[in-house]
């Protein structure tokens, strides 16, 4: 079965769950979440798996001066949300198709952090890869702010604009750098928010967590049905890197399945075969 980050516990078994009864299924591993349903499929508890232990967990939400506050609108984000503010969780990975708000929920919940003073900047990190069979526009003029702009613009729309991410340069509480300039580097201190990370192999993701040091923590993004590359596509570094983690006490995952951007957005499922 397709590891998603969470599973459901039904009707039929709560009453099995709620007095302590292993699951019987498979086994449940390290930061996976929990769904309690009741007869009609509506979620009436939420648990995570740490420790040994099956911890309840509480109403997630996100929010910070640039955003306001963000609250869950599905199971999904429900438990992605209390992923992003688990601090014993240091890598992240919040998957979903467009719309189902997993980069709104890191820029939010990374802002947070960083308002907060639990971390002292978010370095973000994109490779630079262009839509799929769209032609390539040459060299970008402008010093490396202005060329990597573009790139930068899916942040952007969630912290205020050009403006917004403008301020947070100017304040030190953002970094950007370009994943070709990042061997070498040591971060310290820092939400280090890879984007659209459908687009890096296996070594580029292993390139990103070789930077992570003290005090900093690894959230991920990404979409697995829109990679602009075949190299991409044959490496499956997102794949890769949840078969290898999945159960690893310092790495959490949900993929999250329902758009909420606009009814519109959703409307894209039925191009689709």
């Amino acid at each position: 079965m397709e590891y998603t980050g969470y599973r459901y516990i039904d009707e039929g078994d709560l009453s099995d769950f709620y007095s302590g009864t292993p699951i019987k299924k498979e086994p449940v591993k390290e930061n996976e979440f929990i769904i309690c349903r009741n007869t009609i499929g509506e979620p009436v508890d939420y648990y995570c798996y740490k420790n040994g232990e099956t911890k309840k967990l509480l109403y997630p939400e996100l929010g910070n001066s640039n955003t306001g506050i963000m609250k869950p609108r599905n199971p999904q984000q429900y438990c992605a949300m209390n992923l992003l503010k688990d601090r014993d969780v240091p890598v992240k990975l919040v998957t979903g198709k467009f719309g189902t708000g997993k980069s709104m929920m890191c820029i939010v919940g990374a802002l947070e952090e960083v308002q907060k003073g639990n971390f002292d900047k978010i370095t973000f990190i994109r490779n630079n890869i262009q839509v799929k069979d769209t032609e390539k526009l040459g060299a970008l003029p402008g010093d490396q702010y202005e060329k990597v702009l573009p790139f930068l613009m899916p942040f952007a729309d969630h912290c205020g604009g050009i403006d917004g991410v403008k301020d947070l340069l100017d304040r030190g509480q953002l970094e950007v750098i370009p994943l070709a300039y990042l061997r070498g580097r040591s971060i310290r201190n820092s939400i280090i928010y890879s984007m659209e990370s459908e687009n890096l192999t296996k070594e580029h993701i292993q390139l990103i967590m070789g930077r992570v040091d003290e005090g900093s923590e690894l959230w991920m993004d990404g979409d697995i049905k829109q990679r602009d590359g075949f190299v991409f596509e044959n490496s499956r570094g997102l794949e890769t890197m949840i078969e290898r983690l999945a159960g690893h006490k310092k790495f959490g995952y949900v993929h999250l399945i329902k758009s909420e951007r606009s009814e519109i957005a959703a409307m894209a499922d039925l191009l689709d075969d």
